[in-house]
């Protein structure tokens, strides 16, 4: 019964139930005789969901394949938005409430499935913790989980079948479009960044020009280049393994003996001012944009800029007093 339970909640599950999530969309949009490009799109999502389903079982080969066939898909502009079904029935003009689900007093109901995926995501999490696992992978099931119980709630309240809650999703998902990827695609990056050995490359760099006994400056070039790097990555997650490996441990933590958890959790943040300022983290500062119609596309970064140049210059004084009165 123990090991069922693992089965079931794990993140193998989590990727099956996306993959078929994906392949709802596919269908959906192969299906809609108004979709502008259905047979690229449909094929895109239905790759995609190849990838979460199978990825883990698959030669790598054959995965990079796929993900090659995906960007070349995008490319192609082959992956579009669909067109949005207008409501030409005589009521759709009438005045009052728009026909349709409805949630009731939507002050008291709105949120109840939004809260719901923190909701059981902290009590994966804690489960987990409690049994002694991995605390991270469990907050990760709890939030594919936490997804799961959130549409349940969503048809709940609204009352409204299976396909409403499907379709709206693919719109959503084709409206943030190719992007979605993005995260995994750049992750995926890192990964062969660290490997490549780049943060040694980028260590060599900087003690050619810092001294080794030089703590302010190495703090600076630790947390300047998890800036830059995120920026050019669009993701500090992604960043961190090639500074860290790099710069933060050899020239930081071993030889000053800082906490190792103190450094990098500043140096993560760091680097996440970067993410305020680069499009290359497009689900982040792009598809806000283009959900919200704004005129400017790069309008949230404007916005955000002012903050990165404030936040990143105190993460570094932060981190250096914190390791001068360590």
């Amino acid at each position: 019964m123990t090991h069922l339970i693992q089965v079931v909640f794990s993140l193998e599950t989590v990727y099956l139930l996306t993959g078929l999530v994906l392949f709802a969309f596919a269908w959906l949009t192969f299906a809609d005789k108004c979709h502008p490009a259905p047979a690229g799109s449909a094929l895109f999502w239905a790759i995609l969901g190849v990838i979460f389903i199978l990825g883990t079982h698959l030669p790598h080969a054959i995965t990079g394949f796929l993900v090659l066939i995906l960007v070349a898909l995008d490319g192609a502009n082959r992956v579009r938005p669909g067109v949005a079904e207008q409501d030409d029935s005589p009521t759709a003009n009438s005045p009052g409430p728009p026909p349709g689900p409805r949630v009731g007093n939507p002050t008291n109901r709105i949120f109840f499935p939004v809260l719901t995926i923190p909701l059981v995501t902290i009590c994966f999490t804690l489960t987990f913790r409690l049994r002694h696992l991995d605390v991270t992978q469990g907050a990760l099931i709890g939030l594919g989980f936490g997804g799961l119980a959130a549409m349940f709630v969503a048809l709940r309240l609204t009352r409204a079948p299976l396909r409403t809650l499907l379709d709206d999703g693919r719109r959503l998902n084709e409206c943030m479009g190719t992007v979605n990827i993005l995260p995994q695609l750049l992750a995926s990056l890192g990964v062969i960044f660290a490997a490549a050995g780049v943060g040694q490359l980028i260590a060599r760099g900087i003690v050619n020009v810092v001294p080794r006994d030089h703590l302010f400056l190495l703090v600076v070039a630790n947390c300047l280049g998890m800036f830059l790097f995120t920026i050019v990555m669009g993701n500090s997650f992604a960043a961190l393994p090639v500074i860290a490996a790099g710069v933060l441990v050899p020239l930081i933590v071993v030889p000053f003996h800082v906490d190792p958890a103190m450094a990098a959790m500043i140096t993560l943040t760091a680097g996440s001012s970067g993410t305020l300022i680069t499009p290359m983290a497009a689900n982040f500062n792009i598809v806000p944009a283009a959900l919200l119609e704004l005129k400017n596309p790069y309008a949230v970064l404007k916005f955000q800029l002012p903050f990165a140049l404030v936040l990143w210059p105190l993460h570094v004084l932060l981190m250096y007093v914190l390791i001068r009165l360590s």
